[in-house]
């Protein structure tokens, strides 16, 4: 603003020191109530362009939990064969139990509703996708069951915080749901349901690697065509490694 006042009126600045130490305390003010305000709520990103860089939020609250984890459980996970899931009850579904949302907030409430989360990995090499998918092999994505992709794979923290919310400490199945579930998909010879909801997020999936891919072409110099070998189309390009049903 002084600059401008400067070039405009060939004059000495209108706006005077004290002015100008006024308008930056005012902006730092407000940026601290912003950030203090991220500190206690979701981030809900929903809204947001898909152009989100996992790299603009830090995921090594999940790492280092993980190294945990996996010193304590490499065997299993080892042995671990691919499409294991479990299911758990939305603390805005039916079949949520007072004492399991009693310690969830009103907007987590509001954002974990009945869907699948979904762990995919992209077969083949994938050298190269990291400016694309920062966590690449790996996709995530969390779709309702009405179809609707609420967390696409640009929101990895989102999704990994709805894991942790809904699984962190759970040693014992929720042996209700599951066998509600299995009644459902007669023992998981009727996944229609479930094959629809993975092939709408693939389809999502898709549809933002392709708009991220163009994206960068234009606007960084630097910037490489993905080739056609090492981009991904349809749901033979994925192999589903994990899957956490959302009841």
């Amino acid at each position: 603003m002084a600059l401008v006042d400067v070039t405009a009126t060939g004059d000495d600045n209108i706006l005077n020191t004290e002015q100008i130490e006024e308008l930056i305390t005012d902006d730092l003010r407000y940026r601290n109530r912003q950030l203090k305000k991220l500190q206690n709520e979701v981030l809900d990103l929903e809204e947001m362009h898909e152009s989100i860089s996992l790299t603009d939020f830090t995921l090594d609250d999940f790492r280092i939990e993980l190294l945990g984890f996996i010193a304590n459980n490499r065997r299993k996970l080892e042995e671990a064969p691919l499409g294991l899931y479990a299911v758990v009850p939305s603390p805005s579904g039916i079949h949520a139990q007072p004492s399991d949302t009693s310690r969830f907030a009103g907007a987590e409430k509001e954002i974990i509703r009945p869907g699948v989360i979904f762990c995919l990995k992209q077969k083949g090499d994938t050298d190269g996708n990291e400016e694309v998918s920062p966590l690449q092999p790996y996709f995530l994505v969390y779709i309702r069951e009405d179809g609707t992709v609420r967390f696409n794979y640009t929101n990895a923290k989102q999704i990994l915080e709805i894991y942790r919310l809904m699984c962190q400490g759970r040693k014992e199945p929720y042996e209700k749901l599951c066998e509600l579930f299995n009644t459902e998909t007669r023992n998981g010879e009727e996944m229609s349901k479930y094959t629809e909801l993975l092939k709408k997020a693939v389809d999502k999936i898709c549809h933002i690697f392709k708009k991220r891919m163009n994206q960068k072409l234009t606007s960084d110099r630097r910037a490489l065509l993905i080739p056609q070998s090492k981009q991904v189309n349809n749901m033979d390009n994925f192999e589903l490694v994990t899957w956490l049903v959302i009841k």
